[in-house]
């Protein structure tokens, strides 16, 4: 069962990983049509989307299904943070009480 969980913690946290990576890249212009999709960064970010949803669908074989979009709902809070890391993006008002809100249905749903 505590297994289940730590699949589930790693699969939010890999698909966060993922779409911030996929964000980097976005910000990049691209000499070509082609070179938006066909280069390492996005592949990588594609990869670790699958990877997740290998973890996902692991975690939901003993995981109880109410828990587990409570732990997805977290991605929003994991993307904000890594992109604040990586990217030096800062969170603006708006989204911190977005996932303020996110937070505390999780919570609330939790109980």
């Amino acid at each position: 069962m505590m297994r289940s969980y730590l699949y589930a913690i790693a699969a939010v946290l890999i698909s966060s990983a993922s779409q911030v990576l996929l964000k980097k890249k976005a910000n990049q212009a691209p000499r070509r049509f082609l070179d938006k999709f066909l280069n390492v960064p996005v592949i990588a970010s594609y990869v670790l989307l699958f990877a997740s949803m290998l973890l996902n669908s692991l975690a939901l074989r003993q995981m109880d299904m109410a828990v587990l979009p409570c732990i997805t709902a977290t991605s929003f809070l994991w993307i904000t943070l890594l992109s604040a890391l990586f990217l030096g993006e800062k969170p603006t008002k708006r989204k911190i009480i977005g996932i303020s809100m996110i937070l505390l249905g999780v919570l609330v749903s939790h109980l």
